[in-house]
């Protein structure tokens, strides 16, 4: 540690350490007539001292603050944040909207989407499908008990397909009546994943058991010949069925800031009561 300096001691030590004229040069003299002119000297001699005085203890004062030995440096203008999306540049500052709590007490499932997503307005005759329709997994609407899709997509951006199917980078959330069929049996009625139908085009179907917080999924990912990739994941829940679907398609551009992880993300965050 740096000894205290105080002012008294500053000017003490300077003024003792300061070269002194001969006595009969600086001595009041009635026979001399340069007493004025050495008055004038002194004071300015002290005001150089009270100056440096001044500038060592500042300098002390701001080594004290360092550890010795340390090197200063000038301060390095960093860069500016950069507002990658989905993140918001307003007045040059980056601004990430809050993830949001989706909770659907009625089918008894709560997700936790991010906060530039949102929960998509159903067209009419698509929630639940239009009567009659055969849909898959090969049930007709009735047994559609709820159905919620969730998108990054504007408003004017969005819409179903003629299939009643969501757009790639997007969840499709669906609760069916499961007619008494397990989730195995569930994963295995789409197309490719039947056991008893034949792959063409270069069709796959890979099909897996993950537990997500403790609950176990049946999850099956179809591989296309466009390198189209579908995913679900199915959970047998008492007399119902939970199927949570998305697609992922490298021809289709996703919402800015939406990857396969994003998507991965949503659905681990599933939480059933």
């Amino acid at each position: 540690m740096l000894p205290e300096l105080s002012i008294e001691r500053v000017f003490r030590r300077e003024l003792d350490s300061l070269p002194l004229p001969d006595e009969r040069l600086w001595m009041p003299n009635r026979r001399s007539g340069s007493s004025a002119t050495v008055a004038i000297a002194v004071g300015c001699a002290t005001l150089v001292l009270v100056l440096a005085a001044v500038g060592l203890v500042r300098d002390a004062s701001g080594a004290a603050t360092q550890r010795r030995g340390a090197l200063t440096t000038p301060p390095v203008l960093q860069p500016r944040a950069s507002c990658a999306p989905p993140a918001l540049g307003t007045k040059d500052r980056c601004v990430t909207l809050l993830p949001n709590a989706v909770r659907n007490p009625t089918s008894g499932y709560n997700l936790i989407i991010p906060g530039q997503w949102r929960e998509v307005q159903m067209p009419p005759g698509s929630e639940p499908f239009v009567p009659g329709r055969i849909v898959g997994p090969a049930l007709t609407a009735p047994y559609l008990l709820d159905r919620r899709v969730f998108s990054a997509r504007p408003p004017e951006e969005w819409r179903l397909s003629t299939n009643n199917a969501v757009p790639a980078w997007e969840l499709d959330v669906q609760v069916w009546d499961r007619q008494g069929r397990t989730a195995v049996d569930w994963a295995r009625t789409s197309g490719p994943c039947d056991p008893a139908m034949v792959s063409l085009g270069g069709t796959s179907c890979v099909q897996t058991i993950e537990t997500i917080r403790g609950i176990t999924f049946v999850v099956t990912t179809i591989h296309s010949f466009r390198d189209i990739v579908t995913t679900s994941y199915y959970l047998e829940r008492g007399d119902q069925m939970l199927i949570l679907r998305y697609e992922t398609d490298p021809t289709v551009a996703p919402p800015p800031g939406v990857t396969t992880t994003t998507l991965e993300e949503i659905v681990h965050s599933i939480g059933v009561v």
